[in-house]
């Protein structure tokens, strides 16, 4: 509930500080969205301190004009002024912009299109196939358990075999998604999916669930997983907190996959699109086999596929896992802006 009695109070009723105001306004419009609160109350924390420094102190000063103006300033940082900055950073921090205003504000009318205004690409077309054998990988999760690390190489696993990110795969009930894969032949990817595309729920009606397919390799995957989750109801160890168990995925992996030609765990996710494309298609994804060529719309339709089973709402970013689109009509000799 707002901390003041009426919307045209300080901060739109939300409380006095700017920075805390928005993380009021999430918590009423996101309830029960706590890492998606958090993540964008840390994004929030930016725009404000970059406000504060503009004298910019109380939301009902933000309009369209200072949403340009602190694009400006986040293009600048791209283009090599001051700290550096990478397109996808400042892009969800323009995004985040737009959800703590909507939530304040009640309405959208205070926005931006982070793309237009950054001026820049965020999502790259994959030009070098990813690694499809899974010898690497298990020699990768082999060293892991060798190091005590057991638990990240089921994360590798769940990663390469349902196309999970890290976060979701951390989350992941893997006991109860053997119940839904004994039930449909399919697992509902709901916890730590991006832009709170998870279930739909009563208070987020826009959420589409994300139904994923089981193969027998993944069923390999999931069952090791859910023996070293036991009674708990994810793959985080007990006692530890997800940034914590994520920060070490990261630590530990990195290094041990370079070490057996897997460059990063975001191939993981490639790979898996990969052999995706070619059981929709039949034929090789565009990054691995250039020659084959697949017809405009049924390209179009493993892709938009693709994305959703991924997690993703444009179909556009499956180039970054199986590279740009050679169907009949396409113009491969151009690179796809995204």
């Amino acid at each position: 509930m707002p901390q003041f009695l009426t919307h045209n109070d300080c901060n739109f009723g939300y409380g006095r500080g700017l920075s805390y105001a928005g993380h009021n306004a999430l918590k009423v419009a996101m309830p029960g969205q706590f890492h998606t609160v958090a993540t964008h109350s840390d994004r929030w924390k930016q725009f404000c301190l970059w406000a504060k420094c503009m004298g910019i102190r109380e939301a009902h000063e933000i309009n369209n004009h200072t949403l340009r103006h602190y694009a400006e300033y986040l293009r600048a940082r791209l283009n090599g002024e001051g700290q550096s900055l990478s397109v996808a950073t400042a892009q969800n921090r323009l995004s985040t912009c737009n959800v703590v205003l909507r939530a304040l504000r009640g309405n959208g009318d205070i926005s931006i299109k982070p793309a237009e205004a950054l001026q820049a690409n965020r999502h790259k077309v994959r030009t070098e196939a990813p690694e499809l054998s899974r010898e690497n990988l298990a020699q990768v999760q082999a060293d892991l358990i060798m190091k005590g690390h057991d638990r990240v190489a089921a994360i590798l696993g769940l990663c390469r075999e349902l196309g999970l990110r890290s976060k979701e795969a951390a989350l992941l009930d893997c006991q109860k998604a053997l119940q839904q894969y004994k039930e449909s032949g399919s697992i509902d990817i709901e916890l730590g999916t991006k832009g709170g595309r998870g279930k739909r729920t009563a208070t987020s009606p826009s959420r589409a669930e994300r139904w994923v397919p089981v193969t027998d390799t993944a069923l390999l995957a999931l069952t090791q997983a859910a023996r070293l989750q036991g009674t708990a109801n994810n793959l985080i160890p007990a006692g530890k907190r997800l940034p914590d168990f994520l920060a070490r995925v990261r630590e530990s992996s990195g290094s041990v996959l370079k070490q057996y030609g897997l460059k990063h765990r975001h191939d993981l996710r490639a790979a898996y699109a990969c052999e995706q494309y070619q059981r929709l298609t039949g034929k090789p994804a565009p990054v691995i086999a250039d020659d084959f060529v697949v017809d405009k719309s049924r390209d179009l339709e493993a892709r938009q596929k693709i994305a959703a089973l991924l997690g993703h709402n444009r179909v556009e970013v499956v180039s970054a896992y199986i590279g740009s689109p050679k169907g009949k009509g396409a113009d491969s000799s151009r690179t796809r802006k995204h």
